[in-house]
């Protein structure tokens, strides 16, 4: 189309004027470089504007209230199935029978009860037609300047297949954290797995299919890195995991992490979703799965979760009666599905097919992927798109290049705002009840309000900000420069990395390129175009909105108010009408506007309180007794969250426990090879479970070895604990010592009857892994 320019020539679309505001002041102070025709054009009066172009922010709106609740609505569950479900589908009351057992009690690794839980699925897996097979070793982590090694058991399941192509491995972790069940972390993996087998029916399929259920997973991946140390040559590769975890006891699970070629199967699931998204924050955010030691291994595969009611995770409420039931039957549809599909698969055809590793989002027919360079140069050119609108805009006299500047700061400001005040707002909230927060992830039992309040709270920023950039520029400036900014902002993200902006930077895109086209086009074309470039934007933020709330208000405080502002802001110049002129609103009474929300902010705040502290749920506690080894001098300390906490705290006492044995072997102190100490300890603990640290006074230990087996590191350890250690069997730790350095030897285990001055809490509180730590000086 080819474009006129001048100030005679006259809108396509015919004259729609509004009429100048007698209200406002003169707009030449606010943007002096207009011209006074162009000013004189701005506010000549409206002639014949037809009721389609007035109408058409309500009609915006009322579409994207509709299509958010509609990605809201998207992220349901399904339904439990009963034990009478067909038997060739998966039924979440069958899956927790046959998990029962193992959930029915915590089961930290080297504990008796880790022992009954990996008999009782040793069992069930030869019922269901597996070869068992267990695997004792020691698993060896090094992570930056931490050594961590754990004793562990491994349950593998094998059925071969008829004419395999590769190994498909159904995986998750046995063990759970002291006092915490662990019904969904991992006990939903668990059950999941279990049922998904035996849905499969005892015949062979395609492929190799491989049950592996690791231990030691909550004290550093021990047990997975253990396979993969001695094991994992036995598989047929390609090896594609499904690994089972979770945060929560409920909601929506989801792909988390993902590596090889899964975007071609993961359409094999009902309703997957996957956000390239996540996968990338796990690069950021210190949360840690199985998966990480599997796809290091060059394993293809996913990670899977459920998220939501994190409040219970790592507690004694993390368990069946907690579990929900409709997470339990979608997370099996998944593994389910999926799994039919991958055993009868031809793995390497698949290999063949990859088309490298898209940018993935998960839209209202499936999960569609985005080569990342294509998104990343549509991502540069979504700004491009809004500045031709601006140029257009201008030469039409509606907006100025200052204006937009304004609009630009306005945006940006908006943004920094929305999320202050929602970050502050839960912080002031939650510092003002702390006994409401779970002691791990600092979620509240009831959370619902208060993530309604992150969205309001950020709602007062935006309002502020408008209301005080309206008094110098006219809302079209506004919008533009707003739209300017957030695609501006997402188009560095792109370059950063395209992944993490999987959910936001294709509306964004498609915003631009229905703004830029609807500036061309006559009134109603333009309407219909604004509309269905809005649609992506309502259903990104239904769909994240419900997924950041699963998330939970401590881990995305201003994550809500954040998303909600990028995502609008990016769409903003779809709501410029063609009647907006770029005059100033200078009406003092608007001022009082970011009163509203603020006032319902409030509300939300104190009324999630009120409900939060309803909650038939015990406040959690976490409580640590120090022991001196050489005294028995023994200090609490609490959280401090209840009377009875807060009593505890600060606590002196005498304890009488019995000390590990420390034994200094005859290498004691022979010279390493650059003269330092080596030393060669026993220990042996006589408690159940314990976990034991060894570290330095200053510097760091090198060439550490546990039961003869290396711990590789390229830096030196400022500690090494060693976990699932046998009750009264001596551990053997080899390690160079720096010259000048003393050893302290930390003995934890979680029973704190053994200490003195304790004393135990009522019904109403929750002890979250209460540890007694007992401290010794080794000699050398």
């Amino acid at each position: 189309m080819t474009m006129r320019s001048g100030p005679d020539i006259p809108d396509p679309t015919g004259p729609e004027r509004p009429q100048a505001d007698p209200d406002q002041e003169d707009e030449s102070s606010a943007e002096p470089s207009r011209s006074g025709a162009a000013r004189a054009r701005a506010q000549r009066p409206g002639r014949g504007r037809s009721l389609l172009v007035r109408g058409q922010i309500p009609l915006l709106l009322v579409a994207l209230a509709l299509v958010v609740a509609l990605g809201f609505a998207s992220r349901g569950v399904t339904a439990a199935q009963g034990t009478d479900a067909p038997a060739d589908v998966f039924s979440a009351a069958r899956a927790s029978q046959a998990a029962a057992a193992v959930v029915a009690e915590p089961r930290p690794v080297g504990s008796a009860a880790n022992a009954r839980a990996h008999e009782e699925l040793a069992d069930q897996l030869t019922e269901l037609g597996f070869t068992t097979d267990t695997q004792e070793s020691i698993g060896l982590r090094a992570m930056d300047d931490e050594g961590v090694a754990g004793y562990t058991r491994n349950l593998l399941g094998v059925r071969p297949g008829t004419d395999p192509t590769g190994t498909i491995v159904l995986a998750t972790h046995i063990d759970s954290v002291p006092r915490a069940p662990g019904a969904a972390d991992a006990g939903v993996g668990v059950a999941t797995i279990l049922e998904s087998i035996r849905a499969l029916g005892p015949e062979a399929q395609r492929n190799d299919l491989v049950v592996l259920l690791v231990d030691g997973e909550e004290r550093g991946l021990l047990g997975a890195q253990a396979y993969l140390d001695e094991r994992a040559e036995e598989l047929t590769p390609p090896v594609v995991v499904l690994n089972h975890e979770a945060r929560g006891i409920s909601g929506r699970p989801v792909v988390t992490r993902t590596n090889g070629p899964m975007h071609d199967v993961l359409g094999a699931m009902p309703h997957p979703e996957f956000e390239s998204f996540t996968d990338a924050l796990f690069e950021i955010i210190p949360n840690d799965t199985d998966f990480t030691v599997y796809r290091a291994a060059g394993w293809w595969g996913m990670d899977m979760a459920i998220i939501d009611d994190a409040w219970a995770y790592h507690s004694p409420q993390d368990d069946a009666a907690h579990l929900d039931q409709n997470s339990l039957q979608h997370y099996g549809d998944l593994t389910l599905a999926l799994t039919r599909d991958l055993a009868g698969r031809d793995l390497g055809a698949l290999e063949e097919g990859s088309g490298g590793d898209p940018v993935q989002t998960t839209a209202p027919w499936g999960i569609v992927g985005i080569h990342p360079l294509l998104l990343t140069v549509l991502a540069l050119c979504a700004p491009i798109a809004l500045l031709a609108v601006i140029l257009v805009e201008r030469r039409r006299g509606r907006l100025t290049l200052l204006g937009v500047a304004l609009g630009v700061v306005a945006g940006t400001l908006g943004l920094a705002l929305a999320v202050a005040v929602a970050v502050v707002t839960w912080q002031l909230a939650s510092a003002a009840t702390p006994q409401m927060l779970s002691q791990t992830t600092r979620e509240p039992v009831r959370a619902e309000l208060f993530l309604l309040a992150d969205l309001v709270a950020g709602a007062v920023g935006v309002a502020c900000c408008w209301v005080l950039a309206r008094l110098l520029i006219g809302r079209a400036a506004l919008l533009t420069g707003a739209g300017l900014a957030m695609t501006a902002l997402l188009a560095a993200l792109a370059l950063y990395s395209p992944a993490l902006g999987s959910s936001m930077i294709p509306p964004a895109i498609l915003a631009a390129a229905g703004a830029l086209l609807a500036t061309m086009l006559p009134a109603g074309p333009a309407l219909a175009i604004r509309v269905l470039a809005l649609l992506p934007t309502a259903w990104m933020l239904g769909t994240q909105v419900s997924a950041l709330m699963e998330f939970g208000i401590a881990s995305s405080a201003g994550g809500l108010a954040g998303t909600a502002v990028v995502g609008l802001g990016a769409a903003a110049p779809l709501f410029l009408g063609r009647g907006d002129a770029s005059l100033p609103s200078r009406r003092p009474h608007r001022l009082l506007i970011p009163v509203l929300p603020a006032v319902i902010t409030v509300g939300l705040v104190v009324g999630g309180t009120a409900w939060t502290q309803a909650a038939p749920e015990p406040v959690q506690e976490r409580v640590d007794a120090h022991v001196d080894g050489a005294t028995g001098a023994t200090t609490w300390e609490a959280s401090g969250t209840t009377a009875w906490g807060q009593a505890l705290d600060g606590v002196s006492a005498t304890s009488d426990v019995p000390l590990p044995m420390i034994e200094v072997a005859d290498a004691a102190g022979t010279p390493s090879t650059d003269g330092t100490p080596r030393v060669r300890l026993l220990i042996t603990s006589p408690r159940e479970a314990a976990q034991l640290e060894l570290s330095p006074s200053v510097g760091g230990l090198e060439d550490v070895s546990i039961d003869g087996r290396s711990l590789e590191s390229g830096n030196p350890l400022t500690g090494v604990q060693i976990v699932g250690v046998p009750q009264g069997e001596a551990v053997t730790v080899e390690a160079t010592v720096p010259e000048s350095a003393e050893l302290t030897l930390l003995e934890t285990t979680y029973d704190p009857s053994i200490a003195g001055g304790w004393k135990a809490p009522g019904d109403d509180v929750s002890l979250m892994q209460p540890r007694v730590q007992v401290a010794l000086d080794v000699p050398l």
